[in-house]
């Protein structure tokens, strides 16, 4: 079972702050999957942004490599799917449903202790209904 992934962007208005979504549109057919109950957020707080509480070009690029960093760890043998990547107000989050948050919260742990950049932190919630996903449309 490899899903397909399908990466759409697009930009909305929080309460007047800017809010960048990039969403896995691949993600459909697992919506509400008995297996992928657990809701996780992954934040990341950014270093340097601009007046819209975005990341400068290079920093993407770094966050871009984190991003692959995780899906790494965090994708194999299907333990998660990732849902979406929001930035906003000087953070970044990335949105995945697991059935292994524990699994899933080591990762980060150990992707902290190699990553220099940033610092990570997660909390996952069971989301059976997947509530979060409904939420960012």
């Amino acid at each position: 079972m490899h899903h397909q992934e399908y990466w759409g962007l697009y930009e909305k208005q929080l309460d007047g702050v800017p809010v960048r979504v990039r969403m896995n549109k691949g993600f459909e057919e697992y919506i509400c999957h008995p297996r992928y109950i657990y809701q996780m957020t992954i934040t990341v707080p950014l270093n340097d942004v601009d007046e819209n509480g975005m990341p400068y070009p290079e920093e993407n690029r770094l966050l871009e490599e984190l991003e692959l960093l995780l899906r790494e760890r965090l994708i194999v043998h299907n333990v998660s799917v990732f849902v979406a990547t929001i930035t906003t107000g000087g953070f970044q989050m990335f949105v995945l449903y697991t059935f292994m948050p524990d699994f899933c919260e080591l990762a980060v742990h150990e992707t902290n202790r190699l990553w220099i950049y940033h610092k990570l932190s997660c909390k996952s919630q069971e989301d059976r209904e997947w509530e979060v996903v409904e939420s960012l449309f």
